[in-house]
């Protein structure tokens, strides 16, 4: 039933009308690409991850059988983070590896702050202690996200190598921490182009009989995931022939984009897409629309209490309070629009903390690169019983 509403109209109302109606086109136009003309995909095929014989086991919430080490490998411009699974015989007294998001800023930026302000972010990885000869392993490779860089999700990319990957980071300088504080690379690259060289890197180190990676990388197949902007990274990977899954956090597409073919989900890869449902950067309903659109085998999982950040990274624990709070303690000239980026889902509450939702994501990820690589040879932990473990997952569905 239509309902109207008397008044007399001013040369405000017209212009507020003129911009409703220009808005409702807008509105129009993009629910009529979203749903005529860009089809959804037929459903996908494969195993239904409910009839697995451990559907329902939340097996990777704890950490894995592997102690883990963490080595640096050059690109020449920038560097690459690699975890593995280590020798447990071999660590020794080798201390835990921290690190600090001071070596991540510009030299003007870094001379703004007290000495004294340098917190270090503890890790339970060790640096470069022999690698397990259980290997060759499986190699993932993480993308961090725009302000950010390469060891911003070291509670997950550790987690992985635990569990029998090795996980690489190289920095995407392009959209790094330093570059958007004013110091970007001298020679850009696409970030295709940085995944693909750390990725050779990696595998080079493997068949180094000299590099403490020699022969723990099994470079066959690569099992990308990212955060943000480098969710973006990991589902471009996807035309790669070595790349036959994604898994993007925090990261959507648009109905416009991939009807221009800006975004491509090619047919026949399986995506995962893990999102918060209090995430203030990205858009809930892109990440939906990257779901429903997937042409192969998808899950979808959606966190309560999860911004931006506090699911998917270490950002919201260095210090106290995260790397905004940090900032702005020491007076730093930081752009709005970065304060925003970097403390969404670290205020709590209303967000939870990032350890009570890092279970969450980490047993999803892990289950999922797991199955995918063949590790596992059925899901594990991908049913829907799986839910009675987690108290924070709004939303899973899966497809088959």
């Amino acid at each position: 039933m239509a309902h109207y509403v008397r008044r007399v109209r001013t040369e405000g109302d017209d212009v507020t009308s003129r911009r409703l109606r220009a808005a409702a086109l807008v509105t129009g136009l993009v629910a009529l690409v979203a749903t005529a003309c860009v089809m959804p995909p037929p459903p996908a095929t494969g195993v239904d991850p409910n009839t697995a014989p451990r559907a329902g086991d939340a097996a990777y919430v704890e950490p894995g059988p592997y102690p883990v080490g963490v080595t640096t490998l050059s690109l020449g411009d920038r560097e690459v983070e690699v975890w593995y699974p280590a020798d447990a015989a071999g660590i020794g007294s080798t201390p835990p590896e921290s690190y600090f998001i001071r070596d991540f800023i510009p030299p003007g930026f870094d001379a703004l702050i007290p000495p004294e302000v340098n917190p270090p972010y503890a890790t339970d990885a060790h640096r470069d202690v022999a690698a397990s000869t259980d290997g060759p392993f499986p190699l993932s490779l993480f993308s961090h996200g725009a302000a950010s860089y390469r060891l911003q999700s070291t509670e997950l990319t550790v987690h992985l190598a635990s569990w029998g990957f090795v996980v690489a980071a190289p920095d995407y300088l392009e959209r790094g921490l330093s570059g958007v504080l004013g110091a970007p690379p001298a020679a850009p690259k696409a970030d295709t182009v940085v995944a693909g060289l750390a990725i050779d890197a990696v595998r080079a180190a493997g068949a180094d009989p000299t590099s403490v990676l020699s022969g723990t990388v099994d470079g066959t197949r690569v099992f990308p995931f990212g955060h943000s902007a480098g969710g973006g990274t990991s589902i471009r990977l996807l035309g790669r022939p070595d790349v036959t899954s994604a898994v993007p956090m925090a990261s959507g597409v648009l109905a416009l984009n991939l009807l221009n073919g800006t975004t491509v989900l090619p047919p026949g890869e399986a995506i995962t897409w893990i999102a918060g449902r209090q995430d203030g950067i990205v858009a809930l309903d892109g990440v939906r629309v990257g779901y429903d659109f997937t042409p192969g085998e998808k899950r979808i999982i959606e966190l309560n209490g999860a911004g931006h950040n506090n699911a998917f990274t270490d950002i919201c624990e260095i210090g106290e309070g995260g790397v905004v709070q940090l900032a702005l303690a020491t007076g730093l000239p930081i752009p709005p629009q970065l304060l925003t980026l970097g403390d969404d889902g670290c205020a709590v509450p209303p967000f939870r903390d990032s350890p009570e939702l890092w279970d969450e994501v980490r047993h999803f990820l892990t289950a999922e690169l797991r199955y995918r690589s063949g590790l596992d040879p059925a899901p594990v932990g991908l049913g829907d019983a799986v839910l009675t473990a987690f108290d924070d997952v709004a939303r899973y569905e899966h497809a088959p």
